[in-house]
């Protein structure tokens, strides 16, 4: 099976968003550490978008940080009113619903499919008492082809910001991760102060220090040549 994504420091800014009407949105195909980096941006004070009803579990301790109303995004994106200047997760192939009327950007978790697909076998085998590894290959036909268009759709939007962040980065190097998605945010106009003085520079750095010490490592337990114990 091939790895998911490919380099992972790229960023796109096709024009600057409007502050006034942009939504901060976590995305990614399911198990790639979404969930992480909404912890990582509520450490660094972003507001986030949850109602709390998908609680902590074993295969998600910390929480899902998600949101109901973005289930029904194809029928119903009224609530993103609410979310200008907010942080929400939303699942790769729910993207392309995202109305034009706002602007977005966009942090999109990459994680190399081999380990998607161990995490999702092992939380299926864990809620249904077993998983079929046969069932592997077809999902990541799947996956790669979702994929595919969401990536083609983020590339084609004028007014969609992304930030491709690798999983293996955030649980190796998280400090260094933090810098990257902090001068992305920083680079979107996510954050008010002046770029450059040594007094947001020192705060930026706190608050990357807050984000890299809102990731546990310990979770990271489908890793590639590993066998999952759970």
């Amino acid at each position: 099976m091939e790895r998911q994504g490919g380099p992972t420091d790229r960023r796109t800014i096709p024009r600057p968003l409007d502050p006034g009407r942009t939504i901060t949105v976590v995305s990614g195909m399911p198990r790639s550490g979404t969930s992480m980096m909404m912890q990582m941006l509520a450490a660094a004070g972003l507001p986030i978008a949850t109602d709390g009803r998908r609680g902590a579990d074993e295969d998600n301790p910390r929480g899902y940080y998600e949101l109901a109303d973005v289930k029904a995004i194809r029928d119903d994106a009224s609530f993103l009113a609410d979310l200008v200047g907010r942080v929400v997760k939303i699942v790769a192939p729910l993207l392309p619903f995202l109305p034009d009327e706002y602007d977005y950007r966009v942090i999109f978790m990459e994680r190399d499919l081999v380990e998607v697909l161990a995490s999702q076998r092992a939380m299926l085998a864990r809620l249904a008492g077993s998983a079929d590894p046969a069932d592997d290959e077809a999902m990541a036909r799947a996956f790669r082809n979702q994929l595919r268009r969401v990536k083609q759709w983020l590339a084609e939007r004028q007014n969609v910001a992304t930030r491709l962040v690798s999983h293996h980065d955030v649980v190796t190097s998280p400090v260094e991760t933090a810098l990257g998605v902090m001068a992305f945010l920083a680079e979107t106009g996510a954050f008010d102060g002046k770029i450059g003085s040594d007094e947001e520079t020192q705060r930026r750095r706190a608050v990357c220090r807050r984000m890299a010490a809102a990731v546990d490592s310990a979770l990271y337990r489908q890793r590639r040549g590993n066998t999952p114990s759970t």
